[in-house]
């Protein structure tokens, strides 16, 4: 890991506000059985210069599927969806599945600490277990909404980040399918409006059902780079290895991985 990844895990925290969940992994959680957080409501105004306004898409590692909730300390808002409203960057976060920890909410701190932006807006749609496919199909509307509530609130995303692959490394997707899915992906982003670059992590790492496609799905989000599409490298967070993940399922992250990730991201936004 490189060192300035390692400086932001190591200070990012500092006087973070944490609440741990069960350390039998966030397929464990009843969100039933957990306290609600207080949603406290924020002005979404126009981004600027100095805002990060960031979607992220794809399955558990980009939804709420963290060990641990965060909240963070700086100017990070949560874009809701479901609402087209801002409220205070709290886990779990508006607008993805889960109960957990979301990475978002630190690397919106990180962004600010770091003095790349003074404001970070998050918009999470990631959903657990979600192929390339399914993405593309029962869960395509989730971007045209997000697109239409985005606009509705003048807001226009900066960065499109997509973390996902778990699931079509269990499946028998090919090489040559998952890029011909992930340029489908994009292009619903682009037909949508949302013209921001769109990075792409390389990620595989689930062991709770041993993925043997993992060479496949690594292939393809390697061949899946385009210029012309503006598909840029994210991190590869295969790099996250057991003691990052949830001990029951070698999938999920824990405390220390989801701050790992976040800062990965960090790392990556706004490289050609």
């Amino acid at each position: 890991m490189h060192s300035n990844v390692r400086f932001l895990i190591a200070g990012v925290l500092i006087g973070g506000s944490v609440i741990k969940l069960s350390e039998s992994g966030p397929r464990q959680i009843n969100p039933a059985a957990l306290p609600k957080p207080e949603r406290i409501e924020r002005p979404c105004d126009p981004f600027s210069s100095q805002t990060a306004i960031i979607v992220i898409h794809g399955q558990s590692n980009a939804a709420n599927y963290g060990s641990s909730r965060y909240t963070a300390r700086g100017a990070v808002d949560n874009f809701d969806p479901a609402t087209g409203k801002c409220f205070a960057a709290t886990d779990p976060l508006l607008g993805a599945s889960g109960a957990g920890g979301n990475f978002a909410t630190r690397l919106g701190d990180i962004l600010i600490d770091s003095g790349r932006y003074k404001r970070v807006v998050v918009l999470s749609l990631g959903i657990e277990g979600a192929s390339l496919a399914d993405l593309n199909g029962e869960y395509a509307g989730r971007i045209d909404n997000a697109a239409t509530k985005l606009k509705a609130a003048q807001l226009v995303p900066t960065h499109l980040l997509f973390q996902q692959g778990e699931k079509d490394a269990m499946l028998t997707t090919t090489k040559e399918q998952y890029v011909s899915m992930l340029h489908r992906l994009v292009a619903r982003f682009r037909a949508a409006g949302l013209q921001a670059p769109f990075y792409l992590t390389q990620s595989t790492k689930c062991d709770v059902e041993d993925p043997q496609n993992t060479a496949a799905v690594r292939a393809g989000q390697e061949a899946a780079l385009d210029a012309a599409l503006n598909i840029r490298r994210g991190p590869d967070t295969d790099n996250i290895g057991n003691d990052g993940r949830n001990p029951f399922d070698g999938c999920h992250m824990n405390e220390a991985g989801t701050l790992a990730n976040a800062a990965l991201w960090a790392a990556f936004m706004d490289r050609p």
